[in-house]
């Protein structure tokens, strides 16, 4: 039998070693580990997962051993979707927080038609929460503005003299094109990112202050509402 030069062999192993290797995630792939580009000002901050892989109609789950119930008014239910018809209540949800159980009650509707609308794919719906009698807390976030061609959500949680603005993020780790619809939310403080809101993959994931101060009771309820508003990706 004949047999092959050394560097024929040598050649080959290294090519049966490069198809061993598996190919690298690429964005927009389905089971890719992509995720949410983070701002600096909370990288290091911890995650928590978040209520669970499907939300249905109605659940609970547990937040950092505290626990949440919910009720949707639709199977589906997404800023970056049309607000389904007959749908007035989108949004119910309870959270066992620190500072006692928290409850609120979310409406939705679809303002007219803007320009930045009729752009988008779906016409921005907006979303408002009350969290007890006002003025104890209140949400809202719509449409925001139109940047790099994409149609983004915008608004603010407020309660008393404390304010939180919320903004949808649409970039992926390692750069790349924007994606339409939003892969999280980034939660604001006199205009430093103090939480965020990953939505990148099949169950949200949470960077938050700590729930016990005004402001980390300010952010998980932010939070919670825009997640029960979103689907997984």
């Amino acid at each position: 039998m004949r047999r092959l030069p050394l560097a024929a062999l040598s050649l080959i192993t290294l090519l049966a070693g490069c198809a061993a290797v598996k190919e690298p995630a690429r964005e927009g792939r389905p089971g890719t580990l992509a995720r949410m580009a983070q701002p600096a000002s909370v990288a290091g901050v911890a995650e928590e997962s978040v209520g669970k892989l499907a939300w249905g109609r109605q659940g609970e789950f547990l937040l950092h051993g505290q626990k949440v119930r919910y009720e949707r008014g639709a199977d589906r239910l997404a800023l970056f979707e049309a607000l389904p018809a007959g749908v007035a209540t989108p949004l119910r949800f309870t959270w066992a927080s620190p500072a006692g159980d928290s409850a609120a009650v979310c409406e939705g509707w679809t303002p007219a038609a803007s320009t930045a609308a009729r752009a988008a794919a779906a016409r921005p719906w907006v979303l408002s929460c009350r969290w007890g009698s006002a003025p104890a807390a209140m949400l809202q976030i719509g449409e925001g503005q139109v940047r790099g061609g994409l149609s983004t959500r915008e608004g603010a949680y407020r309660r008393g003299e404390l304010t939180v603005g919320l903004r949808s993020a649409h970039a992926l780790e390692g750069g790349g094109r924007p994606e339409a619809t939003a892969v999280g939310y980034e939660m604001l403080y006199q205009g430093t990112v103090v939480a965020s809101l990953d939505l990148s993959g099949p169950q949200p994931r949470l960077r938050r202050p700590d729930p016990a101060t005004p402001l980390g009771r300010a952010v998980t309820e932010a939070a919670l509402a825009l997640a029960l508003a979103s689907e997984p990706r």
